[in-house]
């Protein structure tokens, strides 16, 4: 997977949690326009292949993706993630990448 679609995704994992308020500010701007109607459609999208996603995903992988993008402590480090969740560094790295590849190919990337 290219670096800037992997930042990306990352991007949209660390926003997801924030995403409901976002649109509904959106929604609620007096100012509303036809581009606040295409932002808020990839957003509620986006959202879609995410959701898709955790509940599609085995509860250990939602965990990974909680500690790593949801709830991230600026403080920790890949390696600390690992350890707190008992599992080895390249499996950390394997299930993050298996699933952001399913976010990619969820969003048609």
């Amino acid at each position: 997977m290219k670096r800037a679609v992997f930042l990306h995704i990352e991007s949209i994992l660390r926003g997801y949690p924030r995403m409901n308020d976002y649109i509904k500010q959106r929604l609620n701007n007096k100012y509303y326009s036809l581009d606040d109607d295409k932002a808020i459609s990839v957003l509620i999208e986006q959202q879609m292949v995410v959701k898709n996603c955790l509940v599609n995903s085995t509860e250990e992988d939602q965990q990974l993706i909680d500690s790593l993008y949801f709830h991230h402590d600026p403080n920790k480090t890949i390696d600390g993630v690992a350890m707190d969740l008992n599992i080895s560094r390249s499996s950390l790295f394997y299930k993050r990448n298996k699933f952001m590849e399913a976010i990619r190919r969820g969003l048609g990337w």
